[in-house]
């Protein structure tokens, strides 16, 4: 962000500095009058002050000794109002922490971006403004998705960087970092999908554990809701839009997916994708519309796995590894019209570990080819989820979402037939 011409650069920095200072105070004060809280480590301004200090110490001496002096004193006067504290049996830090947050407002207006500054003054507002709503999330969090957390970000930020990257067997189009690779990403966007569902949206009804769990699995959340009907018989025309629904989102999720990997091949699926997720959700807005539901007590799904959990997470790699073997071979006896094939066969099964295959092996398709096989693989993999509809669901659940399901299932076959 540049200064406007005619104003020195060094006024909007202390300026943004103090403005900053007093937005942190004056939520804190908040913060403090919420929580019924009489004793504070001084008042707004007092935070402003120390914003302004920060910001001059800083910039007084190159050599900072300045301004290490000023947070040794205000660290120490911290120090002796945080051991009064102590003495009564009050041992928040929340003041503390805050006054020196803010001492640092002047180096970070001073040295980085501005667009840091905002970020780093946005942040601590928010902390300070979402006690309610971390202590809620901690205490549902359970604490063995935390130790599955812990040992996936350690493979994911550490042993991932030391994968080789390089083919071990000839055969194999992928090497073992392409492969662990695939399963960060796509692990990491079902993970996503699984805590807004499981600790966010869990019993906000059908439509939205519709949504979320087409991030997670559209084809988890069909057979999971189609079951639901059986339960809610009268609420058929939700539990069926839900389920059109969650396809709608399956292939903004695949967008994404594909962007990671092969932008080329994104632009190329962004126009039908859209136009699929469009439909889908036109198909379940005319669905849900179609009847009228009775009320009751919010749907609770069945918990889902965490897909963080290594055992999934190695079947995906090994899914991934024999998908691409039997890529290449089909590639090679039958070129791209075994390909095609291949993609509806993949389709009823799980159609990640196809499509990241394709985007990472060293193929001889080409790009127009692995287009048509993800639109293939997709709709493949709608006529599955029809099934399930039909099947797991009752009688007019399976015909409305089984139909809507059809029809996605008719219409990119019939694009890949006359556009691709």
């Amino acid at each position: 962000m540049e200064t406007p011409e005619g104003i020195p650069p060094l006024l909007v920095d202390f300026l943004l500095a103090s403005a900053f200072s007093f937005l942190i105070g004056l939520a804190l004060k908040e913060y403090y009058l919420s929580s019924k809280k009489t004793e504070t480590f001084g008042s707004t301004r007092t935070y402003v002050f120390i914003g302004m200090l920060g910001f001059v110490l800083f910039q007084l001496q190159e050599q900072r000794v300045l301004y290490l002096g000023g947070l040794l004193v205000l660290g120490g006067l911290l120090a002796i109002y945080y051991h009064d504290r102590l003495g009564r049996q009050r041992f928040g830090m929340i003041g503390i922490l805050t006054a020196l947050l803010t001492y640092l407002l002047g180096p970070i207006s001073l040295q980085y971006p501005r667009w840091f500054l905002v970020l780093f003054v946005i942040t601590v507002l928010l902390v300070l403004n979402s006690k309610a709503k971390i202590r809620v999330l901690t205490e549902r969090l359970a604490d063995r998705e935390i130790i599955t957390l812990a040992k996936f970000l350690l493979l994911a930020g550490v042993i991932l960087p030391l994968v080789p990257d390089q083919q071990i067997v000839p055969y194999l189009p992928v090497t073992p970092y392409q492969t662990w690779l695939a399963v960060v990403v796509i692990t990491s966007i079902s993970y996503a999908g699984y805590l807004v569902q499981t600790y966010l949206f869990q019993n906000k009804g059908l439509l939205v554990t519709g949504a979320i769990g087409g991030v997670y699995s559209s084809t988890a959340t069909t057979v999971v809701l189609a079951k639901k009907a059986h339960e809610q018989p009268s609420n058929d025309a939700v539990v069926a839009a839900s389920i059109i629904l969650a396809t709608a989102i399956m292939y903004l999720r695949l967008l994404v997916v594909v962007g990671i990997f092969n932008l080329e091949v994104c632009a190329r699926l962004l126009a039908p994708f859209l136009l699929f997720a469009a439909l889908g959700a036109a198909l379940a807005t005319l669905v849900y519309r179609s009847t009228q539901r009775v009320g009751g007590p919010p749907t609770v799904l069945t918990r889902q796995q965490n897909p963080l959990e290594l055992g999934p997470a190695l079947l995906f790699a090994g899914l991934f590894v024999f998908i691409a073997a039997a890529t290449k071979f089909v590639l090679s006896r039958f070129s791209a019209a075994g390909l095609h094939w291949m993609s509806a066969i993949v389709g009823v099964a799980d159609i990640d570990p196809f499509i990241l295959s394709l985007l990472q092996g060293r193929f001889s398709a080409s790009a127009d080819e692995v287009v048509k096989a993800i639109v293939i693989a997709s709709a493949s993999n709608n006529l599955l989820k029809a099934v399930y509809a039909a099947s797991f669901g009752d009688r007019r659940t399976g015909l409305l979402a089984g139909g809507a399901l059809l029809l996605l299932t008719v219409i990119p076959l019939v694009y890949c037939l006359v556009a691709l």
